[in-house]
């Protein structure tokens, strides 16, 4: 399902102990994220280096930057495998729910209580299903499978909260967080770098060192990355005009704005819209 993943923001497995799909070589896996619920047994793995290990009815969240591996696994064991793209979590205005988990390059381990575990496990199994008819335009229902997994980003939100509470951060990952808390607060009107910087007491410089060794990307590729999904988001669920959306953004044009969303996209915002727009 290789193709699938390229078409759509996730990929959902399922494994069980008695199938031997389940252990795998290393997978690259750049800037996703991980969502790994055993409903049974026990499931371990690889993620960068760092092994984990889950038990009947843990949520591990993690970021993977490089790749992951199924190391190994009992008979008993059935588990959900779901890896998302960070994008879609922007684009659903979640990323400030994960910047912790972003930031810490720690996976959070989730122990839900009975009620909880039974609503991420239809979740998941909701999910799965969608996901296995996503080989067939004419039955795979792509709402469908976006609400289900938006509410998977949402659960998962709600119950990571508690386990951050005593997770400690240096200097430059708590500088990171707070550039990040900022900058979802002020992405449409602040573009520049230098803002950020003045208001963190920082160098320009000093942040984008922070903000690229914590997170692999400068501070104007985060800028980018948060303008491109907003405006994607504009232009799907919204009838403006392209010159309306550029002053939403603080574009000086519409002309600047169509150049900057080319740049980043290889397309213009009206061919965007019409490919996905409603």
């Amino acid at each position: 399902m290789e193709d699938i993943a390229d078409k759509f923001p996730a990929e959902v497995h399922f494994y069980t102990g008695k199938d031997n799909e389940a252990k795998t070589d290393r997978v690259n896996c750049s800037g996703n994220f991980l969502f790994i619920f055993v409903r049974s047994g026990v499931f371990r793995a690889m993620i960068d280096g760092d092994k984990i290990s889950c038990t009947s009815n843990e949520l591990v969240v993690a970021l993977c930057r490089h790749y992951y591996q199924v190391l190994s696994y009992n008979r008993k064991m059935a588990c959900y495998f779901v890896k998302v793209q960070w994008q879609f979590i922007t684009d659903i205005k979640m990323s400030s729910q994960f910047i912790e988990v972003l930031v810490s390059k720690q996976s959070i381990k989730i122990l839900p209580d009975l009620f909880d575990a039974k609503v991420l496990a239809r979740i998941m199994k909701l999910l799965h299903y969608y996901y296995q008819t996503s080989t067939n335009p004419n039955r795979f229902p792509q709402a469908s499978f976006t609400a289900a997994l938006s509410l998977l980003i949402f659960q998962a939100a709600w119950q990571q909260d508690t386990n951050l509470a005593n997770t400690s951060f240096n200097r430059k990952e708590l500088l990171t967080m707070q550039f990040l808390k900022l900058l979802i607060q002020n992405y449409r009107e602040q573009h520049s770098p230098g803002f950020y910087a003045k208001q963190l007491f920082v160098t320009s410089g000093y942040l984008n060192k922070a903000v690229r060794e914590v997170t692999g990307k400068t501070v104007i590729k985060c800028i980018t990355e948060v303008l491109i999904s907003e405006a994607k988001y504009l232009l799907m669920s919204s009838q403006h005009s392209v010159e309306t959306i550029s002053e939403q953004l603080h574009f000086t044009s519409a002309g600047s704005f169509s150049r900057f969303f080319k740049r980043q996209t290889e397309t213009t915002p009206m061919e965007y819209r019409k490919e996905y727009g409603k």
